[in-house]
């Protein structure tokens, strides 16, 4: 790598953050994240009460979530509608940094191992979003985890939707990638059984709230049960 190269990847990549330890043990986190099944589930979302960890567009209907994930392809222009609707504490994306995000933005690297929670700060676990959040809630010291739209199946639920602009009710939310490729679940759900017995393991309880997911190695509830 050149010099110049060196000092571009270095203002694009600040330092990697540490995730502080900051719920006390018996917190339950909510991760929320973009399958077809939150559609369904609209009404109940906003009435939760507990901890939460988002995904990208999960912010239009929890902008006071704890954590948004904005990692994954297209960060730099995905990101740039939702940042500011978010109210809550910290903003993280995986690997890249785009120069277009703001600094107050953190960044963690991701694990070579996705079998297991990854007990080093700094990294999280998940060839997906939705999985790196599950480890993003385990660091911040959550011992139960609601996974929500948790579907490895289908389309995103915002795409196509109307009502996320106050000043134009009939604009669409829009994504480029509307149905997710089937390559992309399979590879993305291949370490998932390893990675749940690591996580009971651990201590960790996690359920599956998607009545339509492909993942069944978490216990499956109904969202109303945890009201």
């Amino acid at each position: 790598m050149t010099a110049v190269g060196a000092m571009t990847h270095q203002a694009i990549d600040p330092p990697v953050w540490s995730v502080p330890r900051e719920w006390p043990t018996g917190t339950r986190c909510f991760v929320l994240c973009g399958g077809d099944s939150v559609r369904a589930q609209m009404a109940v979302i906003p009435t939760l009460q507990g901890r939460f960890v988002t995904v990208k567009e999960g912010v239009l209907l929890r902008p006071d979530s704890d954590c948004l994930m904005l990692g994954g392809e297209r960060t730099d222009t995905l990101a740039k509608p939702l940042i500011p609707r978010f109210t809550g504490k910290y903003m993280v994306v995986r690997q890249k940094f785009p120069v277009s995000l703001p600094p107050e933005v953190k960044r963690v690297t991701r694990t070579k191992i996705h079998t297991a929670l990854c007990d080093l700060p700094t990294h999280v676990a998940g060839y997906d979003n939705g999985t790196s959040a599950i480890n993003m809630a385990y660091h911040f010291g959550a011992t139960e985890i609601v996974l929500i739209g948790y579907d490895m199946t289908g389309g995103r639920w915002f795409h196509g939707m109307a009502g996320f602009f106050p000043k134009h009710p009939e604009r669409t939310w829009q994504h480029p990638l509307p149905v997710i490729p089937e390559d992309h679940f399979r590879a993305h759900m291949q370490p998932l059984p390893a990675f749940a017995k690591d996580a009971e393991r651990k201590g960790i309880k996690i359920w599956n709230t998607s009545p339509i997911s492909r993942v069944t190695c978490f216990e499956y509830r109904d969202l109303e049960t945890f009201l």
